[in-house]
């Protein structure tokens, strides 16, 4: 009887301590970045018309108060532009949750219409990079 006790008491610590771990161990990501046509990603695309608006959308997990996600849009090869200048920079900061989860997007649109040529978003999460994606407008 004793064994029987000291195996199931050794048991539900090894069960209790794994859920506290994962309880505890909230790993923050942004993933499944997209190009699209519409703010939900539901539309997927990487080639645009000139006078579409861009998406760049994400899924952002576990994103204390105070994240910051930035998006760099730039140049490839486009007309006119330097390789890699700077065309517009987006921050979204306002997160108040204690761990937000959801979905995320940028949007970058142009009155005049995009020239023809090769985009790219750099997508960071505090700074770091996390993932470029390339797009054309045709």
């Amino acid at each position: 009887m004793k064994n029987r006790a000291a195996i199931f008491l050794a048991m539900m610590t090894l069960v209790l301590v794994g859920l506290a771990c994962g309880l505890f161990n909230q790993v923050m990501s942004l993933t499944n970045l997209r190009m699209a046509f519409d703010q939900d990603g539901n539309a997927p695309t990487t080639v645009f018309s000139s006078n579409d608006e861009f998406f760049a959308v994400g899924d952002l997990d576990n994103a204390p108060a105070g994240t910051l996600v930035t998006a760099d849009w730039r140049a490839v090869a486009i007309d006119g532009y330097a390789p890699e200048e700077l065309i517009f920079h987006q921050e979204i900061n306002d997160f108040t949750d204690d761990l937000f989860t959801g979905s995320i997007y940028f949007q970058l649109s142009n009155d005049q219409g995009w020239q023809s040529g090769e985009y790219k978003v750099d997508v960071l999460l505090n700074d770091n990079l996390v993932e470029t994606l390339y797009f054309n407008v045709r």
